[in-house]
């Protein structure tokens, strides 16, 4: 009989080298780790690397983010006080110099800041959708309270209505009313933002969506400032009176 069949292969056999360790657990643990990093040596010196490549590069982003919006707050600073002691500087030259700033300092945080004066500007020189845009861009990206937010949507409402599109200004009044809807201190804001809202979907066709809308201003509980409540709550009313005569 042959010792081997013809076509059988010879194990390998496996030895565990730790079999007879005397130490803790901890211990082998530990000598394991460092004897598969010297057997992976170098698969491990490139993720090492890597990753302090990745680092660096985020280090170096946030200085480099940071020191331009710095260096952009002392141009706007500058700007501010050459036109405060220059106020008959024409307003394009304004918007052109803001406009400057931002181009020059790549830095959200500065364009931001930026956002609510080149509105303003844009307002002033007739140009409603720049200013709306600016303002609902703003809205979006500060990561301010609520009450800031839903401010920079419902002037973005105001500039859309006054330019002329009526959809989007009944979005961005909807928004500011949607962030206010859950707040305690600006029930008043809210009651305003939902009276814009059901104005605008009145004047958009949606009467069902209006007078929802305008209900909901007569259902806020709010007991300051009484006079500017009583307002809207007036306008309201006089709104809901006229959808209902419409049938």
């Amino acid at each position: 009989m042959k010792r081997y069949e013809s076509g059988q292969l010879t194990k390998e056999v496996k030895v565990d080298p730790y079999a007879d360790f005397q130490g803790s657990k901890l211990e082998l643990a530990l000598i394991r780790f460092f004897r598969a990093v010297a057997t992976h040596i170098k698969q491990v010196l490139i993720g090492v690397g890597v990753l302090v490549v990745i680092v660096l590069a985020f280090v170096i982003y946030i200085q480099y983010q940071e020191s331009q919006f710095e260096k952009g707050t002392i141009a706007l600073e500058a700007l501010d006080k050459k036109f405060r002691n220059n106020p008959s500087i024409d307003l394009k030259e304004k918007i052109k110099a803001y406009e400057e700033v931002s181009v020059q300092y790549s830095s959200k945080k500065l364009d931001l800041r930026l956002a609510k004066a080149l509105s303003d500007l844009y307002s002033r020189n007739g140009e409603f959708q720049k200013a709306a845009d600016k303002l609902e861009w703003a809205g979006k990206g500060i990561d301010e309270p609520t009450e800031i937010k839903a401010y920079y949507f419902y002037l973005a409402g105001n500039l859309r209505e006054r330019e002329g599109n009526f959809t989007l200004a009944e979005t961005n009044f909807n928004t500011a009313a949607t962030l206010l809807a859950n707040t305690r201190e600006a029930n008043g804001f809210l009651a305003w933002s939902l009276y814009q809202t059901g104005r605008l979907k009145a004047k958009n066709g949606k009467k069902a969506e209006a007078i929802e809308s305008l209900k909901k201003v007569l259902d806020q509980d709010i007991k300051t400032p009484a006079t500017d409540y009583n307002t809207v709550k007036q306008y309201a009313t006089f709104l809901l009176i006229q959808l209902n005569q419409k049938g």
